[in-house]
């Protein structure tokens, strides 16, 4: 019992030197994936990205993030191959705010004021909320999506599609790599996916909405002299490319929505260790 006692007594010094928190900031892009893509990411609609994080290293093998990311997702029909989706025509732009913690699980161990430990890679998952609000540009001006309903959200006929929250909930996955410059200063790459729960990212997943409706619970809006049923318009474009109409029943798929939607933030980091004085290279 007491060489029990005298081990964790000598320990300590040595627990208390791994924790310690870095602050930084982050540059990278941000993109996304959803039913205005035709697979994977389109590098067409990479933007750019920047934040902050603040990091808590509780020891070289675990360490707990918070982050702060701002970027911008887009997406647009006119980048596919295929005919049936350029036909489709439709497009968005929004941007999108971060804010979320991660756990973070160093492989080989991490710790840039120990020698040992000054490199490795990592994977990180956790929680964020984000922010977003897609819109779409019709006759250069720019129009809210959301509020527009152009899924039916809103009539009474399709009193089953609530309108879409603009703040949620999604979960970051990914991996990393960190680099101890010196015992202060550390650099990094980071790929994080963000799982989301909504297929709305891009206000595309179900079906047509018969154009009555739309025009009839959003109205009209003046357009350089033109009164525009714009939630109808902006619903279905598809004269913009094939310079007539295509009408749609209320049956036919306006998305996919079997899945949800999913956005990226991979990028650099440079972070600075705020060192307790007891922490030194051993």
């Amino acid at each position: 019992m007491r060489k029990l006692l005298l081990l964790i007594l000598l320990s300590i010094p040595f627990i208390s030197n791994a924790q310690y928190w870095e602050v930084g900031v982050f540059g990278g892009v941000s993109s996304y994936s959803g039913d205005l893509v035709q697979s994977g990411i389109d590098i067409k609609e990479l933007h750019p990205a920047t934040g902050a994080i603040v990091r808590y290293n509780v020891n070289q093998w675990f360490s707990v993030k918070v982050n702060g990311f701002y970027g911008t997702i887009s997406g647009d029909d006119a980048n596919s191959s295929s005919l049936q989706q350029k036909t489709r025509n439709l497009s968005f732009k929004s941007s999108l705010l971060d804010v979320g913690v991660q756990t973070e699980i160093n492989l080989l161990g991490y710790s840039s004021p120990h020698p040992r430990y000054n490199s490795s890679p990592y994977l990180l998952f956790g929680v964020s909320v984000f922010r977003f609000n897609p819109k779409a540009e019709y006759r250069g001006e720019w129009f809210n999506l959301q509020p527009l309903g152009t899924e039916g959200q809103g009539t009474t006929k399709y009193n089953d599609r609530e309108k879409y929250a603009l703040t949620q909930l999604c979960i970051p996955m990914g991996f990393g790599w960190k680099y101890a410059i010196n015992r202060y200063w550390n650099i990094g790459y980071e790929l994080g996916v963000r799982v989301t729960f909504t297929d709305y990212l891009d206000d595309v997943s179900k079906t047509y909405v018969e154009p009555e409706i739309l025009s009839a619970t959003h109205g009209l809006v003046e357009i350089n002299g033109e009164n525009i049923a714009i939630a109808d318009v902006l619903a279905n474009r598809t004269e913009e490319f094939l310079g007539t109409r295509l009408d749609f029943s209320s049956a036919e798929d306006r998305g996919d929505p079997t899945n949800n939607d999913f956005y990226i933030f991979t990028g650099f980091t440079i972070s600075y260790s705020i060192l307790p004085n007891a922490c030194y290279r051993f």
